[in-house]
C-alpha cells in the first residue's frame, strides 16, 4: 500500500483495490487521482468543514465510489445515496474498508482506516491545540486535557498503527510538536507522515528525531507528491 502527499493535510491512500482521498483541497477534478483507477473503488474523505481541508470540489469528483465526510460538513456537500456523513463514534463498513470516525479537537471528526490489512489514522484537526503563547495557564490545561482524553480512548482500541498522518502545526510555537510526541508516547506508530504545516516543510522535518526516537520511520515530505510505502508486515 502506498501513501501520496499532495499538501497540507491531504493525502492518496492506494493499494491495487483502492483508492482513498483524505482531505485534499487542492485536487482538481479531472485529475488522475480524482477520476480513479480502472477496477478500483474510489473513497473520498473529509474530516471537516475547514476550507483548507474541505473543498466542495471534491463532490464534482468522477467515479467516486463513496463520500465519506464528517457531520458537520452536511450543510455544505451534495447528497446522494454515495454521500456518508458520519459523526463520532460512527462506522462505515464494505468489502474493502473499515472507517470509523474518532473526535476532534477543533472541528469535525478524526478518520482510523482498516484497508488491505493496514491499518491507518487520518487526524484532521485533532491535536494539543494548546496556543501556550497566546492564551492562559489554564485555557491551555483545558485544551491539553480535552485531546488527552480523546487520544486515550484511540489508544484503548487501536495500540498500533501501520501508518499515522498528524498535525505538526509550527503556529503553535515552540510546543508545536507536542500534540505529536504524545501521540506517539500513546499508540505505536510504523510511519509518521506529519501535516497540517502548509508550506512550511523544514518545521515539520525538525520533528524527525522525535519521532525516530519513538520508534518510527518518518515520511520527510518535502514537495507535493512525494509517495510513501508501507511495509510488508501490518500492525498486529
Amino acid at each position: 500500500m502506498k501513501i501520496k502527499y499532495i499538501h497540507h493535510s491531504g493525502f492518496i491512500v492506494e493499494d491495487d483495490k483502492l483508492v482513498i482521498i483524505i482531505d485534499c483541497c487542492r485536487l482538481k477534478k479531472n485529475s488522475a487521482e480524482a477520476t480513479g483507477c480502472a477496477g478500483k473503488n474510489l473513497y473520498v474523505l473529509a474530516s471537516h468543514v475547514h476550507g483548507d481541508h474541505f473543498d466542495r470540489n471534491i463532490m464534482s469528483f468522477n467515479g467516486v465510489f463513496k463520500w465519506i465526510l464528517s457531520e458537520d460538513i452536511r450543510k455544505k456537500a451534495s447528497r446522494n445515496e454515495n454521500v456518508i456523513f458520519l459523526a463520532k463514534g460512527d462506522v462505515y463498513r464494505d468489502e474493502l474498508v473499515t472507517i470509523k470516525a474518532y473526535g476532534s479537537t477543533d472541528e469535525g471528526v478524526s478518520f482510523y482506516i482498516e484497508a488491505g490489512g493496514y491499518k491507518i489514522f487520518h487526524a484532521g484537526d485533532l491535536n494539543n491545540w494548546h496556543w501556550n503563547e497566546e492564551e492562559t495557564p489554564e485555557d491551555a490545561m483545558k485544551n491539553e486535557r480535552m485531546y488527552l482524553d480523546e487520544l486515550a480512548l484511540i489508544a484503548s482500541e487501536v495500540p498500533a498503527l501501520d501508518a499515522a498522518m498528524f498535525p505538526v502545526d509550527p503556529r503553535l510555537g515552540r510546543d508545536y510538536t507536542r500534540g505529536a510526541e504524545q501521540f506517539l508516547d500513546s499508540i505505536k506508530v510504523e510511519l509518521f507522515l506529519p501535516m497540517h504545516f502548509w508550506d512550511n516543510h523544514k518545521a515539520a522535518t525538525a520533528f524527525k528525531p522525535a519521532a525516530e526516537q519513538r520508534g518510527c520511520r518518518f515520511a520527510d515530505i518535502s514537495k507535493t507528491g512525494e509517495v510513501f510505502t508501507l511495509g510488508e508486515s501490518p500492525a498486529a
